[in-house]
């Protein structure tokens, strides 16, 4: 239901990122597990451009269990948090650590998407800030954070 990414941990299963904060895992025989990896549902504020919106997971995620998401909490603005799985490989912990909070002016052009580089640095696409017609003239302003 509305997926917005799919993101692989380095083995044969997907995961398919729903909007409204669900991650799902798609396994290489065509199945979908019946409990979600993570369920964010309850702290985000979903619809429109808004939602659980990107997950990276870190490059070292077979040994240290982490990955990353981005989603916009209940407030509209756009959190980075890190989880880690649960001693299930197909479940995730369900508590996660904020990294940063990210305020949003508008409802819309949250970008979401989240990717480690070959850096091993975590890239965090934005989006423009929103509005149609960029009011705040944020897109092009490389001093704009």
């Amino acid at each position: 239901n509305s997926p917005v990414e799919i993101a692989n941990a380095g083995d044969s299963r997907l995961f398919v990122v729903q909007q409204g904060g669900l991650i799902r895992i798609l396994n290489s025989n065509g199945t979908v597990n019946a409990t979600p990896f993570l369920n964010l549902s309850t702290i985000i504020s979903s619809g429109g451009e808004r939602g659980l919106l990107g997950l990276a997971f870190h490059p070292n995620y077979t040994t240290n269990g982490f990955f990353f998401v981005n989603y916009t909490n209940t407030s509209g603005n756009t959190v980075i948090a890190r989880y880690s799985v649960s001693a299930n490989p197909n479940i995730a912990n369900t508590t996660g650590t904020i990294l940063m909070t990210i305020n949003q002016p508008y409802t819309n052009h949250n970008g979401g998407s989240i990717k480690f580089g070959p850096d091993g640095y975590l890239y965090i696409g934005m989006g423009d800030g929103g509005s149609g017609g960029d009011p705040g003239n944020r897109a092009q302003n490389i001093n704009e954070n």
